[in-house]
């Protein structure tokens, strides 16, 4: 058997769990932004291993060649106990790096403003792994909005880092492997025990040998021009074209959208993406017996035939064949001055139509921007916290929508909304509409009320108010409802014309205004009747200018307590038929100038008890052919200075019992 230490083998094994397994043979493939694995076969001559306490520990196995090593080390992520022999059980040993372990988890979450980086290590650090390094000169602008799902871990990382361009391999020691993050050449390392690699081609010697055995140049077709554009909705007129250009030609690759919203962000893009075609673009495959080939790191090739090959290459492959007979490998490499990119082979997932709850800030009912964008919670985000901070800002849909004219309506905190992703792009949510849910009814039940359709709204903040517009479809009983909680204004700038077909009734609670501000205002009731009733306070009718007043038939005019009409200037009484004035108490006639009485035929003047007469100065009474005063019983004509009585004719004073004349001086004539 033999022995598992030996310092002349070119292969030991170095593992806590598995201290008594002596190593056989080794088998895998190392890469470039590629997880790899190795298969190791061991026996053990003594007590059987304890399988379960060895997956997940650390396994390194030693390529050894003289005095000079190159640990590989992993974790172990299967073992498998082989048919055994005579003398010993044989083991098969699965290795794979830490960063694989990621694959067994997947989640669906949100990332908000935080960079690629940040990302990822707060992945790995959720994982229980700190073997990783940041080698990374570029600055990366942090994510508003990152979406995982339906990705394993893995996937997600891996996605993450091939979109901003971001590399990554394993420098490897006893007991540990560390995981390398590069975004620039500058981050690949000399190979170990180097960094010089002779060609050896077909010769045959000892191991100290230890050099390339073959190796062929590849050349491959490649896109030499990269085009992108995108959309930014903030600034929808910035055109956020940009174009890099490795080689001018007509072989270039366009993509929309390109994953950026700023010009230069897709500047940067697209020099990385045309970066990472021109890495493809040659290299460097041949097989070798050089243990310290390390994908990531880089070696001088010397002794090439061809002396354009005798350059400094970065390996990016690996693929490993050893036992303690021998040790080959299979390798590919690019030029050191080429910089490389990964390809972006990881798809991103492309989300369908989903539903979420509209979220918002504690203590509110809407949560909104400057553009009417909602924060939402999605059902599969175990991480969010239902507010202001489980999303971006989510654009809404609306019917229509203009600069300064459109419609607006923000879903509110608490309703099931309808989101889409724009191309699918599950960090480019977008609301194209709600529905409503066992909390939110409906606010017309149904199917009771499945003929009424309409806008209710609800008042905010408290509730307990609505403004609505409903719409009744019933046969027989349509209708039009409207409801303004509060305050409902009209501002109509030019004509308004309406027509009701039947009766119109308006009820105000308070006061009422009606201003025409200029022009005319005409009322016509062209059948029918008018009523117009004070049950209690005043009428006051304000006239600038003429008022005209025409009833066809009969006018009733009834006044309560008192009566004035007061005129500024004349006023004239026209009747065509008879005038009646009936007083029940006094009845005054004033004129502070002349007073005069005219009658076409009579005029009598009558009184139940006495009517007097009386003039401050004078007091004439004339007929043109008689006049008479007669009383029943006393007629009295009394002058403070002087008493006329003339008749242009004859005058008869005439007592039908006395006639009693009396003055101071009595003169007959």
């Amino acid at each position: 058997m033999p022995r598992t230490t030996d310092s002349n083998t070119s292969l030991s094994l170095t593992a806590a769990s598995l201290s008594a397994l002596y190593p056989e043979s080794f088998s895998g493939e190392e890469a470039l932004n590629a997880l790899g694995s190795q298969t190791l076969n061991g026996l053990n001559d003594g007590a059987s291993l304890t399988l379960t306490n060895t997956v997940a520990t650390h396994v390194t196995a030693t390529l050894h060649n003289d005095a000079l090593t190159r640990p590989m080390d992993a974790l172990v992520a299967e073992i498998r106990q082989l048919p055994a022999d005579a003398t010993a059980e044989g083991y098969q040993l699965v290795l794979r790096p830490w960063l694989w372990w990621l694959t067994l988890a997947s989640n669906n979450r949100v990332f908000q403003n935080l960079s690629t980086s940040d990302i990822v290590t707060t992945i790995f650090k959720a994982h229980g792994f700190s073997d990783f390094l940041l080698k990374l000169s570029g600055s990366y602008t942090p994510r508003e909005y990152c979406v995982q799902y339906a990705e394993t871990d893995f996937i997600f990382v891996s996605r993450l880092l091939e979109e901003e361009g971001i590399f990554w391999f394993f420098t490897h020691e006893e007991g540990k492997h560390t995981l390398v993050l590069g975004d620039s050449n500058d981050a690949f390392v000399p190979i170990p025990n180097g960094p010089k690699v002779n060609y050896l081609g077909q010769q045959l010697g000892e191991r100290e040998l230890h050099g390339i055995r073959s190796g062929q140049v590849c050349m491959q077709a490649v896109a030499g021009v990269y085009r992108a554009t995108d959309y930014e909705f903030t600034t929808p007129t910035t055109s956020l074209y940009s174009q890099a250009e490795a080689v001018a030609g007509p072989r270039s690759m366009y993509e929309h959208p390109g994953s950026y919203n700023a010009k230069a962000r897709g500047d940067s893009l697209t020099k990385q993406r045309v970066d990472g075609l021109r890495s493809q673009e040659k290299r460097f495959v041949g097989e070798s017996d050089c243990r310290w080939l390390v994908p990531g790191h880089w070696f001088t090739l010397a002794g090439h035939d061809d002396t354009t090959l005798n350059i400094d290459w970065v390996v990016t492959a690996v693929t490993h064949e050893a036992s303690h007979d021998g040790y080959q490998n299979r390798f590919e490499a690019i030029p050191k001055a080429t910089p490389f990119r990964p390809q972006r082979t990881t798809p991103k997932p492309r989300m369908h139509t989903q539903t979420a709850i509209v979220v918002g800030k504690a203590g509110e009912e809407i949560w909104t921007d400057e553009y009417g964008r909602i924060k939402l919670q999605f059902p599969w985000d175990r991480d969010g916290n239902n507010d202001e901070t489980s999303s971006c800002w989510v654009r809404v849909v609306l019917p229509w929508s203009g600069k300064g004219f459109g419609m607006q309506f923000v879903p509110r905190i608490g309703q099931e909304v309808i989101v889409t992703f724009i191309d699918g792009d599950p960090d480019r949510p977008l609301v194209t509409g709600c529905v409503y849910n066992g909390d939110n009814a409906l606010p017309y039940a149904l199917p009771a009320n499945q003929t009424q359709s309409g806008i209710k709204t609800q008042s905010s903040k408290g509730g307990g108010g609505f403004n609505e517009l409903r719409f009744e479809d019933k046969k027989d009983a349509e209708e039009v409802f409207l409801q303004a909680q509060k305050d409902f204004k009209i501002n109509v700038l030019n004509d308004t014309t309406a027509t009701v077909g039947h009766d119109e009734t308006l009820t105000v609670q308070n006061a009422r205004t009606r201003t025409v501000k200029e022009g005319d205002e005409t009322v016509t009731l062209e059948k029918g009747k008018r009523s117009v009733t004070i049950q209690t306070g005043s009428d006051n009718l304000d006239v600038k200018d003429s008022r005209t007043v025409k009833v066809g038939a009969n006018q009733t005019h009834s006044t309560g307590g008192n009566y004035e009409h007061k005129v500024t200037g004349n006023y004239n009484l026209t009747v065509d038929g008879n005038l009646t004035i009936k007083v029940t108490g006094t009845l005054t006639l004033e004129s502070g100038a002349s007073f005069t009485i005219k009658s076409g035929a009579d005029l009598a003047a009558q009184a139940t008890t006495s009517i007097s007469q009386k003039a401050g100065t004078s007091l004439s009474n004339q007929a043109g052919t008689s006049l008479e005063n007669k009383a029943a019983t006393t007629m009295t004509n009394d002058a403070g200075i002087s008493l006329t009585n003339k008749a242009a004719a004859s005058q008869t004073v005439d007592g039908g019992g006395m006639l009693t004349i009396k003055g101071g001086l009595v003169q007959v004539n």
